[in-house]
C-alpha cells in the first residue's frame, strides 16, 4: 500500500495545481476557441460584470496556474475568459504568439450599458504571476482619478502601495473641470500603469512652481514630488516610461546585467532566439575549395555572406534558411553560405565590404548583389525574378496584354507582384535603351517587359499615352495606370520607374517608405484606420491623375496593419485625432506637419483649397519636425585622455602616427568604438559568441590561407 505519492517527480507541481483548480473552479472560467465567441460572452456581461480574458500556450503552465489562483481569489467579481488559441491573441495584440508565454486583458464591460457599445480592453504588461494579477486587478478596481488635499509629498494612495508611480495633474480653482477631462484622459491611458489625481494649488499648502502642470510621486519613502511643465499625454507616458526604468535601474544596479536585454533590437531578438534550430542543411556552408566550383556550376547560385558574431548576420541567416525550407519544393536555385570570420581570403576576393550580403552567381554573366529586403518572401520573390528575362521582349500586341494581365509570370510569383511594360516605337531607339538599363537595375523588384513593334498606337490610344511610355500592372488588380518618358534624361528614368512601382496613391510600408522619402516631396498622407475608403481613394486618384499634386507626393497609411502609425499620429496632435486625417508633411531642415481641419470633408474641392491656404501660410502647422541630427545615444569616450590623466608617463601625445588628416580621424573613430565596447557591461554584446545553431557545426577542411 503507496502512502504517499511522489507526485511532484512523476508530474509539474503547476501543471498539478492549475488543472486541480481548474476542475474545481470549473464554472467560473470559461473556455474560448474563436472570436465569435469571446464577443457573445462580452455582450452577455456588458452591464454585469468585467471580463479578465487570458491568452496561455498550453494548460499547466506556471502562468496558468497563476491564472487559477487569481480565479479562486477574484472569480466571483470578474467574469475569468482562458483560451490557448493563438488566433484571438492575434486579433487583440501585435505581439507575434511564439514570443508570448501568456497575456491578460481587462476588458471593460460592466460600465457598459449599450449593447451596440464596445467594452475597452486594458493589457497587463507585467508578467503573470500570482501577485501581479493581484495587483493589477486591485489597481484598475480603483477610482480613475482622485483628489489631493495638503502636501502632495505626504499623499499616499493604493497605488504607491503597491509600487506603482502616481501622476498629479495640477489645477487650480477656475480651469477645475477642465483639467479633470484631462486627468480622465490620463488616466484611461495609463490604467494599471500609474495613478492620477488632481492637486489643486490653493489647497495644497506649498509652494508649487506656477509653469508647472504636472507632478510625478514615485513609491519609494524618501522621494519627493518632481514637478515639471509637459505639453501632452505622449510626453507624460513617456515620462512614466523613463521614471519607471530608472527605478528598475536602481533596483537592479548591483546585480549583473540580463543577457537578454540588449541595446539593439536586433541583437536582443538574436539571443532571445538563440536555442532556435534552423535547416541549416539547405544553406551548406562553404569552404575556400568548394567556391572555386561556383563559376564552374550550370546554375544560378545565391551565396550569403555573413559573420557568425554579427547579430544583423544571423537574423539575415534566419530568414535564408527560412526561406530554404518554405520554398525548397519551388526553388531552382542553389543556395549556400560563406563564414567571413572563417574564409576571410574568400570574402576578400569576392569583395565583400558589406555584412551581410546575398551575391547572385549566374552562369557566363557578372555577379551581382541582392539590394532587397531581407525578409523570407522578399528573397524567394527576388529569387523568382531573377531567372527571367529582363527586360522580357514582347513582339505582339496579344502577347503585352497578356504580360500586363500577369498571364504571362509564373504563378509562383506573389498576387500583389508588380509589372511594366515600356512602350516605344521602333525609331525610338535611344528612349528604349535608356529604359532597358534602367530596368535591369529594378529586376529584383519587378517584373520588367518592353514592346517595341509596328503597333505600339494600339496600345498608347488604349492606355491614353503617348509612346515613349511606361505601363504599369499589379497582379489581382485590373487598373493600368502609364507614365509618360517624353523629354526624360536618362538619368532621371530610373528614379521615375521607382516612383511609377509605388503606384498612383501608395500605401506607406517598410519596404516603400525608403522610396517615398528618397523622392523629397512633402508627404500628403492619409491615415486611415483600415482599408482605403472607397470615396476617399476617388477623390484623392483624381487629383494625382489630373496632376494638381505635382509638389506633393500622395499616400496613405493603414493604421491596422501598421501600429506605429498611432505614435505618429500622437506625435503630431498629442492624441488620437478622429479618423480619418489628411496630413500635410513638408520634408526639410524647416519640415511642418499641417492637418486638413476635422469639420471637413475629404472632397477634391476641400483638399485643393486647403494646399493652397498653406502654400499662402495661412494655415498653422500643428507640429514642427525636429531639425537635429541623429546622432549615438551615448557620449564617446576618450580614453587616450584617460590615461593621460590616470598616468601621465603614458601620454597619447608621446604616440606619433603620420596619417593624413582624414585617415587620422578615422582611426580616432575606431579607437572610440572599441573602447565603448570594452566599457559595456558583461552579457550586453553578442561579439565573440555563437549561437547553438552554429557552434555544432566545424570546420571540414583546413583553412589555407593559415
Amino acid at each position: 500500500l503507496l502512502r504517499e505519492f511522489p507526485t511532484d517527480t512523476l508530474f509539474d507541481v503547476n501543471a498539478i495545481v492549475a488543472n486541480v483548480l481548474f476542475v474545481l473552479l470549473y464554472n467560473k472560467v470559461k473556455y474560448v476557441t474563436s472570436i465569435l465567441e469571446l464577443q457573445n460572452l462580452e455582450d452577455a456581461m456588458k452591464g454585469k460584470k468585467n471580463i479578465i480574458f487570458v491568452y496561455v500556450q498550453a494548460v499547466g503552465t506556471p502562468e496558468h496556474r497563476s491564472v487559477m489562483e487569481a480565479v479562486f481569489i477574484h472569480g466571483s467579481t470578474h467574469q475569468f475568459v482562458l483560451t490557448t488559441e493563438s488566433s484571438l491573441l492575434k486579433s487583440m495584440s501585435t505581439e507575434e504568439p511564439s514570443q508570448v508565454s501568456a497575456k491578460l486583458f481587462f476588458i471593460h464591460c460592466k460600465s457598459v450599458t449599450s449593447v451596440s457599445q464596445e467594452c475597452h480592453r486594458t493589457m497587463m504588461e507585467q508578467p503573470l504571476t500570482t501577485l501581479n494579477i493581484h495587483r493589477f486587478l486591485k489597481v484598475l478596481s480603483l477610482p480613475l482619478v482622485g483628489e489631493v488635499s495638503g502636501d502632495p509629498d505626504k499623499f499616499t494612495s493604493v497605488h504607491l502601495q503597491l509600487g506603482l508611480p502616481v501622476v498629479f495633474i495640477i489645477s487650480q480653482q477656475e480651469t477645475y473641470d477642465v483639467d479633470l477631462e484631462t486627468a480622465e484622459e490620463v488616466a484611461q491611458q495609463l490604467l494599471g500603469k500609474a495613478g492620477v489625481a488632481i492637486l489643486l494649488r490653493e489647497k495644497s499648502g506649498v509652494e508649487i512652481p506656477s509653469d508647472t502642470n504636472v507632478g510625478i510621486k514615485r513609491a519609494e519613502e524618501n522621494f519627493p514630488v518632481k514637478y515639471m511643465k509637459l505639453e501632452d499625454i505622449q510626453q507624460i507616458q513617456n515620462l512614466l516610461h523613463v521614471t519607471t526604468n530608472e527605478e528598475a535601474a536602481e533596483k537592479t544596479e548591483d546585480k549583473p546585467a540580463d543577457p537578454e536585454v540588449q541595446d539593439d533590437e536586433v541583437a536582443e531578438a538574436v539571443y532571445r532566439d538563440r536555442d532556435r534550430i534552423l535547416p541549416l542543411q539547405l544553406v551548406p556552408s562553404m569552404t575556400d575549395e568548394r567556391f572555386k566550383m561556383v563559376s564552374l556550376s550550370p546554375h544560378h547560385t545565391a551565396i550569403l555572406f555573413y559573420m557568425s558574431w554579427d547579430p544583423v548576420s544571423l537574423s539575415f541567416l534566419e530568414s535564408f534558411a527560412n526561406m530554404a525550407a518554405k520554398y525548397q519544393d519551388l526553388l531552382d536555385v542553389s543556395l549556400a553560405r560563406v563564414n567571413c570570420a572563417d574564409w576571410t581570403d574568400v570574402c576578400s576576393k569576392e569583395n565583400i565590404t558589406i555584412i551581410p550580403v546575398i551575391k547572385i552567381y549566374q552562369p557566363g554573366q557578372e555577379p551581382f548583389l541582392y539590394t532587397g529586403m531581407m525578409g523570407t518572401d522578399e528573397l524567394f520573390n527576388f529569387l523568382m525574378l531573377m531567372k527571367q528575362e529582363s527586360p522580357l521582349q514582347l513582339s505582339t500586341v496579344e502577347e503585352a496584354e497578356d504580360y500586363l494581365n500577369g498571364k504571362m509570370l509564373g504563378k509562383s510569383l506573389p498576387d500583389n507582384h508588380e509589372s511594366m511594360l515600356g512602350i516605344f516605337t521602333p525609331n525610338m531607339k535611344e528612349e528604349s535603351n535608356n529604359f532597358i538599363i534602367a530596368g535591369r537595375e529594378l529586376r529584383d523588384f519587378a517584373s520588367v517587359g518592353i514592346y517595341t513593334g509596328e503597333k505600339t498606337s494600339v496600345l498608347a490610344e488604349k492606355y491614353d499615352v503617348h509612346p515613349p511610355a511606361v505601363l504599369f500592372s499589379r497582379r489581382g488588380v485590373q487598373k493600368v495606370f502609364a507614365v509618360s518618358l517624353h523629354n526624360t534624361a536618362r538619368n532621371e528614368v530610373l528614379p521615375l520607374l521607382r516612383r511609377g512601382l509605388l503606384g498612383e496613391f501608395p500605401e506607406i510600408r517598410v519596404e516603400t517608405l525608403p522610396s517615398l522619402l528618397r523622392s523629397q516631396r512633402a508627404l500628403l498622407i492619409l491615415f486611415s484606420e483600415g482599408p482605403l475608403n472607397h470615396s476617399h481613394e476617388k477623390h484623392i486618384l483624381s487629383l494625382v491623375r489630373g496632376k494638381y499634386l505635382e509638389p506633393h507626393l500622395a499616400c496613405w497609411l493603414n493604421l491596422k496593419e501598421t501600429p506605429v502609425a498611432y505614435e505618429i499620429l500622437k506625435k503630431y496632435f498629442g492624441l488620437i485625432p478622429h479618423l480619418p486625417a489628411l496630413v500635410l508633411v513638408t520634408l526639410g531642415t524647416q519640415g511642418q506637419v499641417f492637418a486638413l481641419p476635422a469639420d471637413q470633408p475629404i472632397t477634391e474641392v476641400n483638399v485643393l483649397y486647403w494646399l493652397e491656404m498653406v502654400k499662402a501660410g495661412e494655415e498653422t502647422p500643428i507640429y514642427s519636425l525636429s531639425n537635429e541630427e541623429w546622432g549615438p545615444p551615448l557620449p564617446d569616450y576618450d580614453f587616450l585622455a584617460m590615461m593621460d590623466a590616470a598616468d601621465p608617463s603614458f601620454a597619447a601625445q608621446k604616440i606619433r602616427i603620420n596619417m593624413k588628416p582624414r585617415k587620422r580621424k578615422k582611426a580616432e573613430l575606431s579607437i572610440d568604438d572599441e573602447g565603448a565596447d570594452a566599457k559595456r557591461r558583461p552579457g550586453r554584446s553578442l561579439r565573440g559568441t555563437v549561437p547553438k545553431f552554429l557552434e555544432s557545426e566545424k570546420v571540414s577542411e583546413q583553412h589555407t590561407e593559415l
